[in-house]
């Protein structure tokens, strides 16, 4: 495993206000280009999102799986280590990871978002990142579960579908 990855990964001030005070200037895009320009970088990114104990998480998840998502490699092995973690404990890691499976592009997950979208058991914000990265897949068969979530009795999951149709170019429903 790639020690520097590793130091990388956990520079980024996620979600810890005293973190994002001391580092007003971070550049989220300099913090991607130095990840993209370290040798195995995703190699590394996928094989401990792959070790990561989803009973026991260790906190670093949610940043693995947020890099793996921004750095802009979509190899299969990636999207199955996030389709992976969408059954951790944590929250923030299934966030994250409904969130990066988005960027992947991969139109393979489309049923397994749909399902997290439509799942009132599932955490609000898991659905609700399932929900823009169905926009963001691109796929014109998502539109018609999308316009139903139009429907929704939650106003943020109304605007995440209303964002998904927009990112799908259905314009403004």
């Amino acid at each position: 495993m790639n020690n520097d990855v590793i130091a990388w990964v956990r520079e980024a001030p996620f979600a810890d206000p005293a973190a994002i005070r001391k580092t007003p200037k971070f550049s989220y895009d300099a913090w991607f280009a130095r990840g993209r320009a370290m040798p195995q970088a995703v190699e590394t990114l996928i094989e401990m999102l792959e070790r990561e104990d989803l009973q026991h998480p260790s906190g670093d998840g949610m940043r693995l799986a947020y890099a793996l998502g921004w750095i802009g490699d979509r190899r299969k092995e990636g999207v199955q280590a996030l389709l992976r973690t969408l059954g951790s404990r944590d929250i923030t890691l299934r966030v994250e990871a409904a969130s990066a499976l988005g960027r992947q592009g991969d139109s393979a997950v489309l049923p397994t978002l749909m399902k997290l979208m439509e799942d009132e058991k599932v955490d609000i914000n898991v659905r609700a990142n399932a929900c823009i990265a169905i926009g963001r897949i691109g796929d014109p068969s998502s539109a018609a579960p999308l316009k139903r979530m139009l429907q929704n009795d939650n106003p943020f999951l109304v605007t995440c579908a209303k964002e998904a149709l927009r990112l799908l170019g259905q314009g403004n429903p």
